[in-house]
């Protein structure tokens, strides 16, 4: 990491303490929130959620629990004047990134494989049809959800053999698309070269006023109504920002093997306008929604008072 990078690291540590998570590749790093965290509960050691995080690459912090509701948002300089010396501050402003010239890569907007040809469209009695039906109806996949997510293959080229799960925006212009192999490659997925975290995937099919699920991938979003697959374990700002806005209540259900991500998305999620109104599901061991064909046991509910004890 850049030696700048590491003496604000160090700012920051001496500040707020040890920190919970650190994203060097997008420059985000949290800590327990001191607003939340010690002033409002009086904690000596802080909470453990870490639900302050700061953005070193672009100078700035949010509590997810507090942030609104205590406006602990903004830019990092303001955070330091508030919690920090003078000394820390001069360093700051000695170091901060926003004083340099950033150079932002920039993306093509992605477009469906050239070879993309919908299920409904290929031949009945051609092969790669056949073997792809085939693996989707051994993960329960039906002909309905087949029609209604636009599902297909790529016949050809660099997604040959993949399944391909089309993602429309909020005004139903593709976004992004997935692409699963059936005949066993080892790298399963293949994706565009589109940074994930600036979309939301299916955002077309998704009722605001209804309960968000948040689960991992498309898959699982085949068998649940009305949810949104994260394409991975972590929520996205963006994501963050649009559920805290829109939703009216949200239900995680990550993997089994991504229970500690589910607790840390429910301390995340569960504050200002929206608490309260979080739930959180804890999957059987090995399990995923295609497995349990969407089809949530009751006690996969978590009670929320109990949650840390899980």
């Amino acid at each position: 990491m850049n030696s700048e990078y590491d003496y604000l690291i160090d700012l920051l540590n001496g500040m707020l303490g040890k920190s919970r998570k650190h994203n060097e590749g997008t420059g985000q790093i949290s800590y327990d929130c001191p607003v939340c965290s010690y002033d409002i509960k009086g904690l000596e050691r802080g909470d453990g959620k870490g639900n302050l995080e700061v953005n070193y690459y672009r100078n700035l912090y949010h509590c997810w629990s507090c942030g609104e509701t205590n406006d602990t948002h903004g830019h990092l300089e303001q955070l330091i004047k508030t919690y920090g010396t003078k000394e820390d501050l001069r360093t700051y402003n000695l170091l901060r990134s926003d004083k340099k010239e950033v150079v932002q890569k920039t993306y093509r907007k992605p477009k469906l494989p050239k070879e993309f040809v919908k299920f409904s469209d290929l031949h009945d009695r051609l092969p790669i049809k056949r073997q792809a039906l085939k693996y989707l109806k051994e993960r329960g996949v039906t002909d309905q959800m087949i029609k209604e997510f636009n599902l297909g293959v790529a016949t050809g080229g660099s997604y040959v053999n993949r399944i391909i799960i089309p993602s429309y925006d909020e005004n139903k212009e593709l976004n992004y698309f997935v692409a699963r192999s059936f005949v066993g490659d080892k790298l399963k997925y293949k994706n565009p070269t589109y940074p994930k975290e600036e979309i939301i995937f299916n955002e077309s099919k998704i009722n605001w006023f209804n309960p968000i699920w948040i689960v991992e991938g498309p898959f699982d979003s085949l068998f649940i109504p009305n949810s949104i697959p994260i394409l991975g374990k972590v929520l996205s700002d963006k994501l963050w920002n649009l559920l805290y806005n829109k939703a009216t209540s949200v239900v995680i259900c990550l993997d089994e093997d991504a229970w500690e991500n589910s607790k840390m998305m429910y301390n995340v999620l569960n504050g200002g306008k929206l608490e309260g109104k979080v739930r959180i599901v804890h999957l059987p061991k090995n399990k995923d929604l295609a497995d349990i064909r969407g089809q949530v046991p009751e006690e996969c509910w978590v009670d929320p008072d109990k949650l840390w004890k899980n």
